[in-house]
Protein backbone atom coordinates (compact mmCIF):
# COMPACT_ATOMS: atom_id res chain seq x y z
CA UNK A 1 0.00 0.00 0.00
CA UNK A 2 2.86 2.60 1.26
CA UNK A 3 4.70 1.53 -1.94
CA UNK A 4 1.37 2.64 -4.40
CA UNK A 5 0.97 5.85 -2.49
CA UNK A 6 5.14 6.32 -2.90
CA UNK A 7 4.54 6.06 -6.82
CA UNK A 8 1.49 7.82 -7.31
CA UNK A 9 2.98 10.53 -5.08
CA UNK A 10 6.61 10.44 -7.89
CA UNK A 11 3.77 10.38 -10.75
CA UNK A 12 1.72 13.28 -9.64
CA UNK A 13 4.68 15.50 -9.24
CA UNK A 14 6.84 14.25 -11.62
CA UNK A 15 3.97 14.91 -14.33
CA UNK A 16 4.60 19.30 -13.61
CA UNK A 17 6.14 19.56 -16.51
CA UNK A 18 6.06 23.50 -16.58
CA UNK A 19 7.91 23.39 -13.40
CA UNK A 20 10.75 21.35 -14.90
CA UNK A 21 12.88 24.38 -15.17
CA UNK A 22 12.33 25.73 -11.96
CA UNK A 23 13.22 22.11 -10.25
CA UNK A 24 15.99 21.43 -12.12
CA UNK A 25 17.81 24.91 -11.42
CA UNK A 26 17.18 24.20 -8.06
CA UNK A 27 18.27 20.75 -7.64
CA UNK A 28 21.66 22.12 -9.56
CA UNK A 29 21.98 24.90 -7.03
CA UNK A 30 22.54 22.64 -4.13
CA UNK A 31 26.08 22.58 -4.58
CA UNK A 32 27.08 26.35 -4.89
CA UNK A 33 24.15 26.81 -2.03
CA UNK A 34 26.64 24.76 0.12
CA UNK A 35 29.57 26.36 -0.93
CA UNK A 36 28.14 29.60 -0.40
CA UNK A 37 26.90 29.11 3.27
CA UNK A 38 30.24 27.57 3.84
CA UNK A 39 32.40 30.75 2.74
CA UNK A 40 29.70 32.88 4.66
CA UNK A 41 30.55 30.78 7.84
CA UNK A 42 33.95 31.45 7.31
CA UNK A 43 33.62 35.05 6.41
CA UNK A 44 31.54 35.67 9.72
CA UNK A 45 31.80 33.11 11.96
CA UNK A 46 35.18 32.20 11.86
CA UNK A 47 37.96 28.97 10.72
CA UNK A 48 36.21 27.07 13.30
CA UNK A 49 32.92 26.96 12.40
CA UNK A 50 33.71 26.84 8.63
CA UNK A 51 35.62 23.63 9.68
CA UNK A 52 32.84 22.17 11.58
CA UNK A 53 30.26 22.52 8.98
CA UNK A 54 32.77 21.02 6.48
CA UNK A 55 33.22 17.92 8.57
CA UNK A 56 29.15 17.84 8.77
CA UNK A 57 28.68 18.15 4.99
CA UNK A 58 31.57 15.07 4.61
CA UNK A 59 30.04 12.85 6.86
CA UNK A 60 26.50 13.61 5.48
CA UNK A 61 27.82 12.49 2.06
CA UNK A 62 29.79 9.69 3.38
CA UNK A 63 26.75 8.84 5.06
CA UNK A 64 24.31 8.70 2.51
CA UNK A 65 26.77 6.98 0.28
CA UNK A 66 27.27 4.00 2.82
CA UNK A 67 23.56 3.63 3.24
CA UNK A 68 22.28 3.61 -0.39
CA UNK A 69 23.85 0.20 -1.03
CA UNK A 70 22.24 -1.19 2.64
CA UNK A 71 18.93 0.11 1.52
CA UNK A 72 19.18 -0.97 -2.64
CA UNK A 73 16.63 0.69 -3.39
CA UNK A 74 16.47 1.26 -7.05
CA UNK A 75 15.82 5.11 -8.58
CA UNK A 76 12.66 5.09 -10.32
CA UNK A 77 11.00 3.63 -13.38
CA UNK A 78 8.53 4.42 -15.94
CA UNK A 79 8.49 8.07 -15.22
CA UNK A 80 9.22 11.25 -17.38
CA UNK A 81 12.97 11.98 -16.58
CA UNK A 82 14.18 15.44 -16.73
CA UNK A 83 17.40 14.70 -15.35
CA UNK A 84 19.91 11.28 -15.39
CA UNK A 85 21.95 9.77 -12.50
CA UNK A 86 23.20 6.56 -11.44
CA UNK A 87 23.25 4.14 -8.17
CA UNK A 88 20.55 3.46 -5.60
CA UNK A 89 18.15 6.13 -4.55
CA UNK A 90 17.07 5.31 -0.69
CA UNK A 91 18.60 8.24 0.74
CA UNK A 92 18.42 11.05 -0.92
CA UNK A 93 22.24 12.57 -0.58
CA UNK A 94 20.98 15.64 -1.52
CA UNK A 95 18.57 15.86 1.37
CA UNK A 96 19.83 14.28 3.98
CA UNK A 97 23.13 17.09 2.93
CA UNK A 98 20.66 19.83 3.23
CA UNK A 99 18.44 19.12 6.20
CA UNK A 100 21.93 18.28 8.02
CA UNK A 101 22.78 21.88 6.92
CA UNK A 102 20.01 23.42 7.97
CA UNK A 103 19.71 21.98 11.59
CA UNK A 104 23.40 22.84 11.81
CA UNK A 105 22.82 26.76 9.86
CA UNK A 106 19.53 27.36 11.84
CA UNK A 107 21.02 29.16 15.36
CA UNK A 108 23.40 30.67 13.00
CA UNK A 109 21.39 32.13 10.33
CA UNK A 110 19.40 35.15 12.36
CA UNK A 111 16.97 36.07 9.96
CA UNK A 112 17.64 33.92 6.93
CA UNK A 113 16.35 30.68 9.40
CA UNK A 114 13.63 30.74 7.26
CA UNK A 115 15.36 30.74 3.73
CA UNK A 116 17.88 27.74 4.99
CA UNK A 117 14.97 25.48 5.53
CA UNK A 118 12.88 26.85 2.24
CA UNK A 119 15.90 25.63 0.43
CA UNK A 120 16.34 22.25 2.10
CA UNK A 121 12.30 21.55 1.72
CA UNK A 122 12.74 22.63 -2.08
CA UNK A 123 16.21 20.65 -2.66
CA UNK A 124 14.44 17.73 -1.43
CA UNK A 125 11.25 17.86 -3.40
CA UNK A 126 12.92 18.91 -6.89
CA UNK A 127 14.87 15.47 -6.25
CA UNK A 128 11.03 14.20 -6.68
CA UNK A 129 10.08 16.41 -9.26
CA UNK A 130 12.81 15.58 -11.70
CA UNK A 131 12.21 11.84 -11.56
CA UNK A 132 15.28 10.63 -9.18
CA UNK A 133 13.87 9.67 -5.84
CA UNK A 134 10.51 8.75 -4.73
CA UNK A 135 9.17 10.61 -1.86
CA UNK A 136 10.62 7.80 0.84
CA UNK A 137 13.69 8.71 -0.54
CA UNK A 138 13.65 12.05 0.83
CA UNK A 139 11.37 11.52 3.86
CA UNK A 140 14.37 8.89 4.86
CA UNK A 141 16.76 11.63 4.15
CA UNK A 142 15.60 14.91 5.69
CA UNK A 143 15.22 12.73 9.17
CA UNK A 144 18.66 11.20 8.95
CA UNK A 145 19.54 14.64 8.04
CA UNK A 146 18.38 16.47 10.91
CA UNK A 147 19.46 13.30 13.52
CA UNK A 148 22.64 14.18 11.98
CA UNK A 149 22.48 17.74 11.78
CA UNK A 150 21.60 17.70 15.81
CA UNK A 151 24.31 15.30 16.43
CA UNK A 152 26.38 17.99 15.03
CA UNK A 153 25.12 20.31 17.39
CA UNK A 154 25.54 18.55 20.47
CA UNK A 155 29.00 17.74 18.82
CA UNK A 156 29.68 21.11 19.14
CA UNK A 157 29.16 22.25 22.48
CA UNK A 158 31.24 19.40 24.02
CA UNK A 159 34.10 20.60 21.69
CA UNK A 160 32.97 24.30 23.06
CA UNK A 161 32.77 23.00 26.46
CA UNK A 162 36.65 20.73 26.42
CA UNK A 163 37.81 24.05 24.82
CA UNK A 164 36.70 26.19 28.13
CA UNK A 165 37.72 23.42 30.19
CA UNK A 166 41.37 23.52 28.45
CA UNK A 167 41.50 27.17 28.83
CA UNK A 168 40.95 27.58 32.09
CA UNK A 169 43.39 24.60 33.66
CA UNK A 170 45.65 26.06 31.06
CA UNK A 171 45.37 29.39 32.88
CA UNK A 172 46.72 28.85 35.39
Amino acid sequence: MFTEFNYEVLRILNSLSFLDGFMLFVSNSFDYFLFLALALLFYYRGRNEALLYLSLLIVAWGLSKGLKPIFAVPRPEDIRFVTCTTGYSMPSGHTLMSFASAVFLHPRAGKLKPLVWVFAVLISLSRVFIGVHYPSDVLVGAIIGCLLGFFWLFVEKRLARAAFLQNIFNAK
